[in-house]
């Protein structure tokens, strides 16, 4: 049995799986083109799923806390803008290897943009989250 610091937390598995489905049923119904906009808010999750990985990874499976938000910063974006760059490469080798050419570039920065800024999101949530803790109320 795994124990309790290596299991992926429910709701990472949740997010995973949302985003799975959406996007299965945004391939089967062509929502990608016949709604343009469909893919910010999926790139926008997909940004706060692999920043929330990057914080589980780097900290809360190790039970370690972020030093200071710089650093927490720095592990949410190199998780969501990292990952999200080797995306959109791989998507531009598929794209020229199959249609011959590769997707417009305001394209794959508005798509670098939002899963930076869901990572960013995360970053700011959990900083929150972990000063509020800390807090004490008089």
């Amino acid at each position: 049995m795994l124990s309790s610091r290596l299991q992926i937390p429910m709701f990472l598995v949740l997010l995973v799986v949302a985003i799975a489905v959406i996007n299965g049923f945004a391939d089967t119904y062509y929502w990608y083109w016949t709604m343009r906009w469909f893919d910010m808010p999926m790139h926008f999750a997909g940004g706060v799923w692999l920043a929330s990985f990057g914080v589980w990874w780097q900290y809360s499976r190790r039970d370690v806390v972020a030093r200071d938000f710089t650093s927490l910063l720095v592990i949410c974006f190199v998780f969501a803008f990292g990952v999200g760059l080797l995306w959109e490469l791989y998507e531009a080798g598929v794209s020229f290897l199959t249609v011959g050419h590769i997707n417009a570039m305001p394209d794959t920065l508005s798509d670098l943009l939002f899963d930076t800024i869901g990572g960013t999101m995360v970053a700011v949530l959990v900083w929150t989250r972990a000063k509020l803790r800390t807090t004490q109320i008089s």
